[in-house]
């Protein structure tokens, strides 16, 4: 029986070492995928989807590039939104409100509008998921923040399945 309990923890090492190792030998699952959040201002609901993706993402080990725009971006991140996202244990930092812009969407692999309608922006081809049955996170933090993460949570476990080996 020790023999058995060996030679499985000598294959599970193995397993583990080569789980390890795909990022250099299949570049498309090593590369950064881009996903852009967009609302009107800026300055909460796709501050929110981008940072919540951003962590949930790194939880599952996706590399990504998260980008947050606004088509009318204020001049601040919304007090409600800095405050309940570092409720959540997410800092934001600095950042303010980022107007959109064509080049955000270069090499894109997901885009996702809070209502905004981002024709003018996108590239021939690139269709936005509409998430604009997200809640005012000024009306109701809570609220809008789970609407957001439920839609961040499907998206990662979407592009993760898309990530693996076949």
């Amino acid at each position: 029986m020790t023999k058995y309990v060996l030679v499985s923890l000598a294959m599970l090492g193995t397993f583990a070492l080569k789980a390890q190792q795909p990022a250099a030998k299949n570049p498309e699952r090593s590369s950064p995928k881009k996903v852009v959040f967009v609302c009107e201002h800026g300055a909460a609901k796709s501050i929110i989807a981008a940072a919540e993706f951003e962590r949930l993402a790194k939880e599952n080990g996706l590399p990504v590039q998260v980008v947050s725009r606004g088509t009318v971006p204020d001049a601040e991140i919304a007090a409600t939104v800095r405050k309940g996202l570092l409720s959540n244990g997410i800092d934001i930092g600095p950042v303010k409100p980022v107007k959109v812009s064509m080049k955000d969407f270069e090499n894109v692999s997901r885009v996702v509008s809070f209502g905004p309608d981002l024709t003018p922006w996108l590239p021939k081809g690139v269709k936005a998921a509409d998430w604009s049955a997200a809640p005012s996170p000024s009306e109701d933090y809570q609220a809008a923040r789970l609407y957001i993460v439920k839609q961040v949570e499907s998206l990662v476990l979407q592009m993760k399945r898309e990530q693996a080996p076949r």
